[in-house]
């Protein structure tokens, strides 16, 4: 056999044991999602992660750390897209416009959005849990000043007001929005968004 060309090698026992790591870990983060944080059971976990039972007490010390562990590594996965399309955006009116848009269009059932309510949920009574997630959101909001900042440059929002304040607002804006989506999903998201750019002092 040609083994230069890595045909019929075995994964080695590392690889094998970092395979398993990832799949408990993937199939914790999708039940914390489904289920709730307070929920999810081991066996369930093995049952999804289709692992032996024992193999989650194996690479993991104990549910809570598995649960915390899965929660921020899936969480701050989620966050990298927030992220990344306001470092693409264009003006805070295009954030605005295509994060409504993208609300508008069923973000409820992105199973990541149930993964972040949840981390949320239980990150204020977790500081464990809390500082890495408060660490991102920092990161985003900073992202955001800088997106803010470059408009009140243009002059298509108000110079006067703090850049860092307003970043705070539209962020709290659209965790606010999906909130209410979560209880009122018939609500007309687009609706707002010209309130929104009047507020802003961007009325074109």
């Amino acid at each position: 056999m040609d083994k230069a060309s890595g045909q019929g090698e075995r994964p080695s026992s590392a690889e094998q044991g970092a395979a398993t790591r990832t799949a408990i870990m993937d199939a914790t983060a999708a039940l914390i999602a489904e289920l709730g944080w307070g929920q999810v059971t081991t066996r369930a976990i093995a049952t999804r992660a289709g692992v032996p039972h024992g193999a989650v007490s194996y690479h993991f010390k104990g549910k809570e750390e598995l649960l915390r562990e899965a929660a921020v590594s899936a969480t701050l996965q989620a966050l990298a897209q927030p992220i990344a399309l306001t470092r693409q955006a264009g003006s805070v009116r295009e954030l605005v416009d295509g994060t409504l848009a993208w609300f508008s269009s069923g973000a409820l059932d992105d199973p990541s959005v149930a993964l972040l309510l949840e981390t949320a949920r239980q990150a204020s009574r977790d500081p464990a849990l809390r500082e890495p997630i408060a660490a991102e959101l920092r990161s985003y909001r900073a992202v955001l000043t800088g997106l803010v900042r470059a408009d009140q440059e243009r002059g298509e929002i108000d110079s006067r007001v703090s850049a860092s304040g307003t970043a705070t607002l539209v962020a709290a804006l659209f965790d606010g929005v999906l909130l209410h989506l979560l209880v009122d999903p018939d609500l007309d998201v687009q609706n707002a968004a010209g309130v929104v750019h009047a507020l802003l002092g961007g009325v074109g």
